[in-house]
């Protein structure tokens, strides 16, 4: 949290009752306006409900200066990134998305229900973060499934075979 330390005379209050000139006071709980810190471990929930994670890291668009989205990881997976149009809303429990996010280690079947293997990377298009494809790993073979071919997203991954 960036904290200011006031100069301001001390009538300042008495000029600007509405205003609030003790600017050195650290707020904890929720307001309006997030710190990194606050989201920092806060946990990601699912559309469903179900634990995803934690935040890790938030990622800020160095033009608009807005979170475009975090880095979460759960356990001993890999981190994954959540694109800010998953974000259904933020509270003191955590992160709640609007569907499930596709992670590492998600099992990818094929429409007749045929394991294909597991996510081992998943990758974004760089200018809009939207998901291009992924790379799938089922023995020491791995595949690139294309978003496309992507039907469905749940317990498991399924895709056009």
């Amino acid at each position: 949290m960036i904290r200011i330390e006031s100069a301001a005379p001390q009538n300042m209050q008495e000029k600007f009752p509405d205003c609030d000139t003790n600017m050195t006071q650290s707020h904890e709980g929720f307001s309006k306006y997030w710190t990194p810190k606050q989201f920092i471990g806060k946990i990601v929930f699912d559309n469903k409900g179900n634990d995803c994670g934690k935040i890790h890291s938030l990622h800020i668009n160095p033009q608009t200066f807005a979170v475009s989205g975090i880095m979460a990881k759960k356990m001993l997976s890999k981190e994954y990134f959540v694109s800010r149009g998953y974000f259904e809303e933020i509270n003191e429990s955590g992160l709640h998305l609007n569907s499930i996010p596709i992670k590492p280690n998600d099992k990818v079947i094929d429409t007749e229900g045929k394991n294909m293997g597991k996510v081992i990377k998943i990758n974004l298009n760089s200018e809009t973060n939207k998901l291009e494809s992924l790379e799938v790993k089922l023995g020491f073979k791995s595949r690139m499934v294309l978003s496309c071919n992507i039907v469905g997203v749940g317990e498991k991954i399924t895709v056009k075979s």
